[in-house]
């Protein structure tokens, strides 16, 4: 790992970012971190600020222009990022047609939109310098059956995975490593967030990973060029199951499992 530019995390301020942004941050990568929440960027910035150098950027990457402005921040700046951890994500619970479009429209901006720009606008100087590394936070949900409520979560993830999977093929030749992450269940704020805590809590303890555990899995997988990584054991067993049994089993199995902690009314 080159320790002499920048990892540029989005959605830094909790749980999977910050994460990661302290994995970083052990292993003496410089920092630039971005989300919505400046007090809590502010107040992992000084934590880690005593290992690397650590710089803030607020952003709202479900503005179309944020991408852009956040490029922009950063070369004026004059620093380098040769790192992208696109983490920045969020889901909405219900069905499809419960929300307005504007909120799922939000939704697709951060979870696709914002990750496909940051990239077109950050990889031709990772190619160029001939070394790179793009992290892409996906999910197990991207790879296991759909279920009803959180419509656009699994598809934009699987999204997600495909993208990188074709990045990957692209870059890699240009020394340039793009990974999706595949996280399973894993302790964050997300589910407070989405009101599934109460539901979330009445699954089996193993399933469940820590945050740190989950960053530790992204960032050792992406260095070592993996394209493709699930995070635990268990996850790993039900992301087998998706590929190798009937679709009509799968669907079965999952799809009755999520109704426990999925609205889709």
């Amino acid at each position: 790992m080159k320790t002499d530019n920048y990892a540029l995390i989005t959605g830094a301020s909790s749980g999977i970012g910050e994460a990661i942004a302290r994995e970083y941050a052990q292993r003496g990568k410089p920092l630039i971190l971005t989300a919505r929440r400046l007090d809590r960027l502010e107040v992992l910035a000084q934590e880690l600020r005593n290992l690397v150098p650590c710089v803030i950027i607020t952003a709202d990457l479900a503005d179309l222009n944020a991408p852009q402005q956040l490029f922009d921040d950063i070369k004026a700046k004059g620093l380098k990022v040769d790192t992208l951890v696109n983490n920045a994500g969020y889901g909405v619970p219900g069905r499809y047609l419960s929300e307005t479009w504007k909120t799922q429209q939000d939704l697709m901006q951060v979870l696709m939109g914002s990750m496909a720009e940051l990239i077109h606008l950050f990889l031709p100087d990772m190619e160029a310098n001939k070394y790179g590394r793009i992290l892409n936070v996906a999910s197990l949900a991207g790879l296991v059956s759909g279920a009803a409520g959180h419509t656009l979560y699994g598809a934009s993830k699987s999204w997600v995975i495909k993208f990188s999977e074709c990045l990957a093929l692209e870059s890699n030749s240009r020394g340039v490593h793009v990974t999706a992450l595949c996280p399973g269940f894993t302790y964050t704020e997300f589910h407070d967030v989405n009101g599934m805590r109460k539901s979330i809590s009445q699954l089996p303890k193993f399933l469940w990973l820590t945050s740190a555990e989950v960053a530790k899995i992204g960032v050792d997988a992406v260095e070592a060029g993996k394209v493709r990584v699930i995070s635990g054991s268990v996850n790993n067993l039900i992301a087998w199951m998706t590929r190798y049994l009937p679709d009509f089993l799968t669907k079965a199995i999952l799809g009755g499992k999520a109704k426990k902690f999925r609205n889709a009314d």
